[in-house]
């Protein structure tokens, strides 16, 4: 069957949105301090690259092509991680708020506020990356990706 056929378009599209929702959603985890089955997030940008390496590899993607993918993405995973770190100092005085003599509700919602726009910004920017890593790849590539993902994340 080839590209061609609408059906088969259709199915390597969801394929592929299904692989790039379970970056965004790795990321954003990684982010957050989350680990799941890759284990700590904590291991930093570098294993994430490295890890992505591998699937690119697996793929038959070019040194060239690896490495526009990862200057895409290095400097996007870098800042869910300062997103991250933000949100943790954001936590703490949360924290503070919550538990001082009186309650500052318009300080709270501040703060409530600043961490959605700066997740919401840190994850434009994810998505960006994470499309623009995706053109660099041929339609076959992308399709054979996505099957490289489905199958590592046990589908």
């Amino acid at each position: 069957m080839s590209l061609t056929n609408p059906n088969r378009r259709r199915l390597t599209v969801v394929a592929i949105a299904a692989s790039l929702v379970a970056i965004v959603g790795g990321t954003l985890a990684f982010a957050h301090g989350g680990g799941g089955h890759h284990g700590p997030a904590g291991r930093g940008t570098k294993d994430h690259l490295g890890h992505m390496q591998a699937m690119l590899t697996k793929i038959g993607a070019t040194d060239t092509q690896k490495a526009q993918i990862e200057n895409l993405l290095e400097p996007a995973l870098e800042e869910m991680k300062a997103a991250h770190d933000a949100h943790s100092a954001a936590f703490k005085q949360f924290h503070d708020e919550i538990t001082a003599p009186s309650i500052d509700r318009a300080r709270i919602e501040s703060l409530r506020a600043g961490q959605l726009k700066s997740l919401d910004e840190a994850s434009k920017r994810l998505v960006t990356a994470i499309s623009d890593a995706a053109e660099v790849l041929s339609p076959e590539q992308r399709a054979a990706l996505a099957q490289q993902m489905t199958k590592h994340h046990g589908g």
